[in-house]
């Protein structure tokens, strides 16, 4: 009697979750047709709309076909050496309107300036206050790097950001350092435990819609890319063991109608942009690693489904830093010889340049204040900060290498990047 009550228990939660989850398709639809329709109301959004046409074509397009690379490095430069708080070679806050320093910011500096191949004119004293700074904030036994000026609830156990979200951009950082950290990162050593890994795996429903709620794409990314630096820069045989398990893993829920992971509404412009995000977050250390990525042209064909009329990627028009780089870096590194992709990517270029505000700095996303998982990483509406400036950098050096516009932008092989 009760084995057959626990068995009707669990028939009763599967059918639970199912409608819970249509549910939520047909709420986000809703929504969807909502918005189209608030769209075409005569309101502030469409006047914002106005604005964004106006400046894409007053002043990003005319950048973009005149691509100035050292105007963009001088003004960029110029934006990030403002926001330097003190004497110290490393002390950076997040946007001008904040007033404390912190890792984050300062990793951003760090890695822009590399992108703009500034870092190999530090001298020798300079470089070393830059590793000492970046190695006071390691802990030994995790490997993580904890700033208190940023710990909250958030940090500990996020990954869309805090410290193992950070990690990668440490990897970076320290990479254009051309050194290592003081310690290896362990945190992911218990993935080791390939048991452990797959029934943490199999607890996510590869069969369905991955919302954004779902943060695994970030998790695996974080995961991934800390197991490919171990791998390479301390040799480590079960972080290489453990990468090759999960690749064959992630290999066997590719959802083969799309090329990427998750069920996807292709004609539901918030399932399709999720979705490439999700595969992006994923495919990365595929990328890194020269894996071989089955149904390329199809992920392509999505990607390009995905960019809206003003040229970035995304359902609002005024598309995000990370929704305009998911879909660029799964266009760059997936196509070739494709009229359509270049097009697309140059397009995307005059976007991206839009977000440039007259400071030289960038937004994440124009219009919209931005919280970044903590009060001192925040920015007003319209206002640049070093998250989106190296996040927008790093797009206009993947576009204007594959596109062959002239640049002298420094790309450093690391994984992550």
């Amino acid at each position: 009697m009760i084995k057959s009550f626990l068995q009707n228990r669990k028939i009763i939660l599967r059918i639970l979750k199912k409608l819970i989850i249509l549910f939520k398709r047909l709420l986000i639809k809703l929504l969807s047709y909502m918005d189209k329709l608030i769209y075409n109301l005569p309101t502030k959004n469409k006047k914002n709309t106005d604005k964004l046409i106006n400046n894409i074509i007053q002043n990003a397009v005319p950048k973009a076909i005149n691509f100035d690379y050292e105007n963009i490095k001088k003004s960029t430069l110029q934006y990030v050496r403002s926001l330097k708080i003190d004497d110290k070679i490393y002390n950076y806050k997040f946007a001008e309107s904040q007033v404390k320093e912190n890792l984050y910011s300062s990793v951003y500096a760090l890695l822009i300036f590399d992108l703009y191949d500034e870092v190999k004119n530090l001298t020798e004293i300079e470089k070393k206050e830059w590793i000492d700074y970046l190695d006071s904030f390691q802990n030994k036994n995790d490997g993580l790097w904890y700033d208190e000026n940023l710990r909250n609830e958030h940090y500990d156990d996020s990954d869309w950001w805090g410290a193992r979200h950070l990690a990668i951009h440490m990897i970076a950082g320290y990479t254009a350092l051309d050194i290592k950290p003081k310690y290896k990162i362990k945190y992911v050593e218990k993935y080791f435990d390939l048991v452990f890994t797959k029934s943490w795996l199999d607890s996510f429903d590869w069969d369905s819609f991955f919302p954004h709620s779902n943060d695994v794409d970030n998790k695996l990314m974080n995961i991934m890319v800390i197991l490919q630096y171990n791998r390479d820069y301390y040799d480590d045989i079960q972080a290489k063991e453990t990468l090759e398990f999960i690749y064959d893993y992630l290999n066997s829920k590719i959802n083969g109608q799309t090329g990427m992971w998750g069920k996807c509404d292709i004609d539901n412009p918030y399932e399709l942009s999720r979705t490439v995000q999700f595969a992006y977050h994923l495919l990365m250390p595929y990328f890194f690693d020269k894996k071989e990525i089955a149904h390329r042209d199809k992920i392509v064909e999505l990607a390009l489904k995905t960019q809206n009329k003003l040229g970035g990627f995304g359902v609002d028009l005024n598309s995000s830093a990370c929704e305009d780089i998911d879909s660029v870096d799964l266009l760059i590194h997936l196509s070739k010889n494709n009229l359509e992709v270049d097009n697309a990517l140059k397009k995307a270029l005059a976007w991206i340049l839009s977000n440039q505000m007259e400071g030289g700095g960038f937004v994440f996303k124009q219009n919209i204040s931005i919280w970044y998982g903590h009060d001192i990483l925040t920015a007003k509406s319209n206002e640049a900060q070093l998250f989106a400036t190296w996040f927008r950098t790093l797009s206009i050096l993947k576009i204007t290498k594959f596109l062959n516009i002239k640049n002298n932008y420094n790309y450093t092989s690391v994984p992550g990047y």
